[in-house]
């Protein structure tokens, strides 16, 4: 799988779009083309309980359902990739139901030690082992709320990698960074610090997502 285009993201909370950041000029059609789609669905602390998770899912699985364009990881060429973002503890029953429609599931986040006295953390391997495919790392809301560094970040995306996972690594600029006029400085810095030292060859396996936090 080439370095993939991770196109919309919409949560329960409401709907922000995906893009690669290109600072060479917009990207042509057929470079877009070769890339596999992605609609990656992030549901953040929602929904309170898992019986309304499950029915979401099923819900989900059914409207899906009706579309002829998507499928599941690396598939189909041409098709739409379909990734949701269920809270840890939702993870595997959701699964259970999307995975019959070629959808796949990912964690919000891991942390980026293998075990130990890490409390409230979970490893990747953990999440790995419920049958997560993706990773998202560095969105907005962990690098503001709860402090998520470059530095911590760009250990995320290699123990994802490690565990054989793909991390969705978001970036984006702050309002008064958009008012500044620095959007491109901010995402670069961003995208240099998060994958230094991923070869080239683990890139094939990262997703760069373009979320503005001014955007959400």
């Amino acid at each position: 799988m080439k370095l993939s285009l991770a196109l919309i993201a919409t949560g329960l909370s409401g709907a922000s779009a995906f893009s690669t950041v290109n600072n060479n000029g917009p990207r042509s059609l057929t470079q877009l083309n070769e890339r596999q789609p992605i609609m990656a669905g992030n549901w953040k602390m929602n929904p309170a309980t898992e019986a309304d998770a499950l029915n979401l899912a099923n819900g989900f699985t059914a409207l899906l359902g009706e579309m002829e364009d998507t499928c599941a990881m690396d598939d189909v060429e041409g098709c739409t990739e379909v990734v949701l973002f269920p809270p840890f503890p939702f993870i595997s029953k959701v699964k259970d139901i999307v995975v019959k429609k070629g959808i796949d599931v990912g964690a919000q986040q891991v942390y980026y030690e293998d075990k130990g006295a890490f409390t409230g953390s979970v490893a990747a391997s953990m999440v790995k082992s419920v049958g997560c495919e993706y990773v998202l790392c560095g969105h907005s809301e962990r690098r503001t709320l709860f402090s998520d560094s470059d530095v911590n970040i760009n250990s995320k995306v290699k123990k994802v990698l490690e565990f054989g996972m793909r991390p969705i690594l978001c970036i984006g600029e702050t309002q008064e960074e958009y008012d500044l006029g620095i959007t491109k400085e901010v995402c670069a810095m961003q995208v240099s610090k998060d994958l230094s030292g991923v070869s080239k060859k683990d890139m094939e396996n990262v997703v760069i997502a373009y979320e503005p936090v001014w955007a959400i």
